[in-house]
């Protein structure tokens, strides 16, 4: 699991991108905007398909939203240079390859969240279709 910035209308109106990862599949099983505060973490892991709730080890960077809403015993915070969060920063950036908004240094960008989310919709989805068919 990781999170983002990117913006909304202004690059003081950050919206976070909250992603989670299958790592052997590379797939996005969930993802949300927010903040960058535990609501948000709530509502990623209420996305999570409840098989991935139950059964899985979850690999986070050390952000401290994340300890608030996982299971301590299925928990691995993985410091910077660890690589426990490679894949998910590796999609991060796959994702700001294909989608102008998520590029921090941009002149695209959305002006209202109700389109940014149908763009980050279309790059996550575009993304796993490109996952299954490789």
């Amino acid at each position: 699991m990781d999170e983002m910035w990117t913006f909304v209308g202004r690059k003081k109106q950050k919206v976070w991108l909250w992603l989670a990862v299958e790592r052997a599949s590379r797939r996005i099983v969930a993802w949300t905007l927010g903040t960058r505060g535990a609501e948000a973490a709530h509502r990623l892991w209420h996305q999570l398909p409840a098989r991935y709730r139950r059964h899985c080890w979850y690999f986070t960077d050390e952000w401290k939203a994340y300890p608030q809403v996982l299971p301590a015993s299925r928990h691995r915070r993985c410091p910077k240079g660890d690589g426990g969060t490679n894949v998910v920063e590796a999609i991060n950036c796959s994702l700001r390859h294909r989608c102008g908004v998520l590029v921090r240094k941009s002149c695209s960008f959305s002006k209202c969240l109700k389109m940014h989310t149908a763009r980050i919709k279309i790059s996550i989805d575009c993304h796993n279709r490109n996952i299954i068919l490789t």
